[in-house]
């Protein structure tokens, strides 16, 4: 039987991508308040974005429970004997112990791999699709868990903030850190990959954006690239048009980010995921 692939929202992959790979979504989940809300199911990402900017309530964002896992995994269940579940990274979220509890809990005859992607948008999404891709070709449950995982060791994904202060709402910053970025005009640039590690800083979106490309293309060897944005098509294509003539033949992917990296970034987050190619012995 075909391995099949299940994955949560916050791997940002376009909807005819997940139909023709024929991939599982999860939803994670949004919360406005006591307003529970699933991703791109009682929520479009423009809904999102929109109330991001208008509500006086910030969203925080959750995993899928247990209970959602359990579902997915007993209706893929009856198609296929083997599944592998790629995740939102352990330590930005619960969604990996979600997966393994409702793994441990299910009843069907399914062996099931849950992997922890150590990222979030396009840095899961490659993944994803590298494993959905090696399970549509008839590969293993062996073989489409080392694809999603040779992924996972090879991308980078780096993100630009246009502004900090949706960070200071979500508290993830002080006040004091917000209000002096927001005077110094500072438009810090991250990595995210197991942990959101500060990589550099700018004084303007332009120039934040600049160094953020600069950066991802410093990676060797790279392979495939994702461009992501949160309301911003025209600077995730201008990027994209950079990376093309940078790196002729290397196929780019743009994106749109959704609550997971969106409700901590704010509208104006631009991000970046390369992946490097396979190492060979000389």
């Amino acid at each position: 039987m075909t391995v099949r692939v299940v994955t949560d929202s916050g791997a940002d992959l376009p909807s005819e991508v997940v139909e023709a790979l024929s991939i599982t979504v999860v939803p994670l989940v949004v919360l406005f308040g006591d307003e529970v809300l699933r991703d791109e199911i009682d929520l479009t990402t423009d809904q999102f974005f929109q109330r991001l900017v208008d509500s006086p309530v910030h969203p925080s964002t959750s995993q899928p429970s247990v209970g959602a896992f359990q579902e997915a995994y007993e209706r893929v269940a009856g198609e296929t004997d083997s599944i592998v579940s790629i995740h939102v990274g352990a330590k930005f979220s619960g969604t990996v112990a979600a997966a393994m509890l409702a793994r441990d809990r299910l009843t069907a005859a399914c062996r099931i791999e849950v992997i922890d992607s150590e990222g979030a948008s396009l840095g899961l999404g490659f993944a994803v699709l590298a494993a959905a891709r090696a399970a549509k070709e008839g590969a293993s449950l062996e073989d489409v868990t080392a694809a999603a995982e040779s992924v996972v060791r090879r991308q980078h994904t780096l993100a630009v903030l246009d502004t900090l202060e949706y960070a200071r709402r979500g508290g993830r910053i002080s006040r004091v850190e917000a209000l002096l970025g927001s005077v110094l005009h500072v438009k810090p640039i991250l990595s995210i990959k197991n942990e959101v590690r500060p990589l550099s800083r700018a004084r303007t979106r332009a120039a934040g954006l600049k160094r953020m490309f600069e950066l991802a293309m410093a990676y060797p060897h790279i392979v495939e690239v994702g461009v992501m944005h949160g309301t911003t098509p025209e600077d995730a294509e201008m990027l994209a048009q950079w990376t093309r003539e940078r790196l002729p033949g290397v196929p780019v992917q743009i994106a749109r980010l959704g609550p997971a990296l969106g409700a901590h970034g704010g509208p104006g987050i631009m991000v970046m995921t390369v992946v490097e190619g396979e190492k060979t012995e000389a």
